[in-house]
């Protein structure tokens, strides 16, 4: 029963860790490094820019429903991720949710008393899901 449950913990840490991080692909040269605060995040792709990567980066993995602070925390990865690459902005192409498991917590116990056996359980599950942002780092020209 310990090693099953030694198996579960390391199953879900690996689920967790492997939906996790930034992954950037590049599209075109990188420029000098800048500030993460000189970068501007975009809607709408502005009138004359340059696409430098792609990025994809983990707002967090969560319990049943995702929180606006994880996804602030993914936006200043992509600030991080840009400004490295030399892109002053960041177009964003999509927000989604990404399941990644389940999560189950349950109880139970028994016991005896003066009128005989007595026993109850309960449980409580729900998803695991990683909010994930996806963007183009981009130089816009001035």
């Amino acid at each position: 029963m310990n090693s099953l449950l030694r198996l579960s913990v390391a199953i879900l840490a690996a689920f967790l860790f492997a939906s996790c991080g930034t992954n950037v692909t590049m599209l075109g040269p990188a420029r000098p490094a800048i500030s993460p605060a000189a970068v501007r995040i975009y809607q709408v792709p502005p009138r004359h820019y340059e696409q430098i990567a792609i990025i994809n980066s983990s707002a967090g993995t969560t319990w049943i429903f995702p929180n606006r602070d994880s996804l602030d925390e993914a936006f200043a990865d992509l600030r991080n991720e840009a400004a490295a690459l030399g892109a002053n902005g960041v177009l964003l192409q999509e927000v989604y949710d990404q399941p990644v498991g389940g999560l189950s917590v349950g109880g139970g116990g028994f016991g005896y008393g003066h009128h005989g056996f007595y026993g109850g359980a309960g449980s409580v599950g729900g998803p695991l899901i990683n909010r994930r942002v996806q963007a183009i780092a981009i130089y816009v020209r001035r």
